[in-house]
């Protein structure tokens, strides 16, 4: 018993070693670049949009579409070319496409750099988390690391937005331009630095869904989207410095709560207090019990959504098979962006006239997702799972 003990703080520090601490910090660097511009976007974008709060916000969730765009041709390009150099492109496409708005261009430039900046991010987490953090991860850490490196993507949707308010305190808006920029270019020299050993090619198909699209997981990635959904509703209508510097606390209790009560344990309650949470926060906004104290409100979202999104990361590695590890992962990322941005989008147009509707939207997302989680997907992924992965 004495020697397993030994052998796992061993492995625990085998796994924080400097190149898992780049991998870390490139994510949230990069991911903070790209969320830091949520609440800010929408301002410069609408200065050219007349103003138009619903096309602005439809123009920044283009983003949410873009990451789809080179995950099919994503798997052959890691295969036949540098994975750093691939990351490395996409961080440098991330930078150009976020100066663009800093220049007064023809309105459909605004569009196409906010579609190409999701692009560019997608196939960033596709080579990154899905490729290079298993690349330089033993077999046997491999879930922990996932588990850590996503916990650091959560942890940016909170630090980003709150960076980008709190600049815009002090400097002018294309001041926090430059900022998410700089996140960028960090990101970038952080990825520069990282010595990656040669892989083998193996020749694979140029179109494919291998480390984009895990099809068998689509009870997963339709089940959590609703919360994800709901999660970006409740971004775009919270847009103080309050509610995400919160969120961040909330996230760290969640933390806590997954790494003493349920770790290891029944999914089942982990998933429904994170409902319950994020339930109580669009019923506090209904009756206005929330319409002020943006603490209590930050601090149940950010523990909700990270409680619940926590264990679907699990849920998607579980009924991946060995060589599919990586296509899980993109999977997970792609149902977080994509529901997130969906829901800014929504709210964008929604908010207002209809700033109620925007709280039932979100509160029968929820709802949904709970109860399909509870009738279905919960029994789907047991009967589904691979028992060896804990």
């Amino acid at each position: 018993m004495q020697t397993n003990s030994i052998n796992l703080q061993l492995n625990q520090k085998e796994l924080w070693r400097p190149v898992f601490w780049s991998l870390l910090l490139a994510n949230l660097f990069a991911s903070m670049a790209m969320y830091m511009l949520l609440p800010i976007e929408p301002i410069i974008i609408g200065k050219h949009f007349h103003e138009n709060l619903a096309i602005s916000g439809t123009v920044v969730s283009i983003f949410g579409i873009g990451i789809f765009t080179w995950g099919p041709m994503a798997n052959y390009w890691l295969d036949h070319r540098s994975r750093k150099s691939i990351c490395l492109r996409a961080l440098l496409f991330m930078l150009l496409f976020t100066l663009c708005t800093l220049f007064d261009l023809p309105e459909w430039i605004y569009i196409v750099a906010r579609f190409c900046q999701g692009s560019a991010f997608g196939l960033f987490q596709i080579a990154m988390g899905s490729t290079l953090l298993i690349d330089l991860t033993q077999t046997s850490l491999r879930t922990r690391a996932a588990h850590v490196y996503y916990w650091f993507s959560r942890f940016a949707l909170s630090l980003g937005p709150a960076s980008a308010l709190y600049l815009s305190l002090f400097y002018e808006t294309r001041y926090v331009i430059w900022f998410s920029a700089l996140c960028s270019f960090i990101a970038f020299l952080l990825v520069l630095q990282l010595k990656v050993p040669f892989r083998t090619p193996l020749d694979p198909k140029k179109f494919s869904t291998d480390r984009f699209w895990m099809k068998k997981a689509k009870p997963l990635f339709f089940t959590m989207l609703p919360t994800t959904f709901a999660m970006g509703l409740l971004l775009f209508m919270n847009l103080s410095i309050t509610f995400f510097t919160m969120m961040m606390t909330g996230m760290l209790i969640a933390l806590l709560l997954h790494e003493l009560f349920f770790k290891g344990k029944d999914s089942l309650t982990e998933v429904l207090l994170g409902s319950t949470l994020l339930a109580i926060v669009f019923c506090g906004n209904l009756t206005e019990a929330f319409s002020i104290d943006h603490m209590l409100s930050g601090i149940l979202a950010g523990a909700g959504i990270s409680l619940i999104t926590s264990r679907y990361l699990l849920y998607f590695i579980r009924v991946a098979e060995h060589c599919e590890r990586g296509t899980g992962q993109s999977t997970y990322m792609l149902g977080w962006e994509c529901g997130i941005y969906l829901g800014v989008m929504a709210c964008s147009t929604l908010v207002l006239k209809y700033h109620k509707i925007a709280d039932y939207l979100g509160l029968c997302s929820i709802i949904f997702s709970a109860v399909a989680y509870l009738r279905y997907t919960h029994q789907w992924f047991l009967k589904n799972c691979r028992k060896d992965i804990k």
